[in-house]
């Protein structure tokens, strides 16, 4: 093997090129909370905003599909590089059009590509899984060029009539979601992905479900609302985040102080507030999208990370830090080098 090819085929996977795309329809808490009804009652106005921190979030109308998210976000990747030859296709979200088949279908025969597809399906760390996942079958030498596509469409699993106190606090999570679609160009010779670390807490799956559409409740129509034990996520964030974050800086040996951005999951407006007090790493350097499209699942990182490109807050050379927090539960780290 000559010289040029060996140092190319040991080089890091690489991201090439973020977009997203929004839906047009900008939905303001007020009408979250009309929509509320509670043993009769509308909630208080201005009850969400201080509960999440959330002003705004966008919706998609109703005859717009998952798919046309990610092919929305997607054909912006394709059309601003005209000469890349895609060789697979990943769709990763929560959301999906439907069962069978893999959505990532959909979306090839919406943009016209003749690539293998696949889905990626680990809750609100799809996305990331699936920058892992592609990394791998880059740096073996599968497949040069991967498009990773998002599109997460939630109001159909927001419940909001609760009959109960106890249903109301499972489903209140829920009333900050909102919908997008992101993609994602990987390949060689771009950002280099230079660290990559997943971990699993599979006893707590119970805390965040939408429990309908799988074979525990196929046709109970109930089980189809989106369900979380807030507390219950955030004290399993708090207890494991930090260790897990230092463990990654000291595999890595990446410093706090060198990280000039991060790019997190948000369930909250705090969640970066409270991120970067277990991490030692100064709040100004995350990008907060929270207040203005609220939780988007795994189109978050993706379009957060999309609008610190586009606001020139990364600029070649820079170090970037992306950190998933997923049900399950899940976390990740990993590191690039813009």
């Amino acid at each position: 093997m000559e010289l040029g090819l060996k140092c190319e085929a040991m080089k890091k996977a690489s991201i090439k090129y973020v977009s997203a795309y929004l839906p047009e329809n900008v939905v303001y808490n007020q009408q979250i909370e009309d929509k509320i009804r509670f043993e009769g009652k509308k909630i208080d106005q201005g009850f969400l905003e201080k509960l999440f921190g959330s002003r705004t979030r966008r919706i998609a109308s109703d005859d717009m599909q998952v798919s046309d998210l990610a092919s929305q976000a997607a054909q912006s990747v394709i059309n601003a590089n005209r000469d890349t030859v895609i060789d697979l296709l990943i769709f990763a979200a929560a959301s999906s059009d439907l069962i069978e088949p893999a959505t990532a279908n959909i979306i090839q025969g919406k943009l016209g590509l003749t690539c293998p597809v696949m889905d990626i399906k680990n809750a609100c760390n799809s996305f990331v899984s699936a920058i892992q996942v592609s990394s791998a079958f880059i740096e073996a030498g599968m497949y040069e060029n991967i498009l990773v596509v998002c599109g997460e469409k939630l109001g159909e699993v927001v419940n909001y009539s609760p009959q109960t106190s106890e249903e109301l606090r499972k489903c209140i999570s829920g009333y900050s979601l909102g919908d997008a679609g992101a993609a994602m160009l990987l390949g060689k010779n771009g950002s280099e992905i230079v660290y990559q670390k997943f971990r699993s807490w599979g006893e707590y799956w119970q805390l965040c479900t939408v429990e309908g559409g799988g074979s525990m409740a196929y046709r109970d129509y109930d089980k189809y609302y989106f369900q979380s034990d807030s507390r219950g996520l955030k004290k399993i964030f708090e207890d494991e985040g930090p260790k897990f974050v230092n463990e990654c800086l000291n595999e890595s040996g990446w410093r706090r102080g060198d990280i000039d951005c991060v790019v997190s999951h948000q369930i909250s407006s705090t969640t970066t507030d409270q991120i970067a007090r277990y991490s030692g790493i100064p709040a100004s350097r995350f990008v907060n999208t929270f207040g203005k499209y609220g939780n988007t699942a795994a189109a978050t990182i993706p379009l957060a990370l999309n609008e610190a490109i586009e606001a020139g807050k990364l600029t070649k050379g820079d170090k970037l830090m992306l950190l998933g927090l997923g049900a399950g539960v899940s976390l990740s780290v990993q590191l690039v080098e813009w």
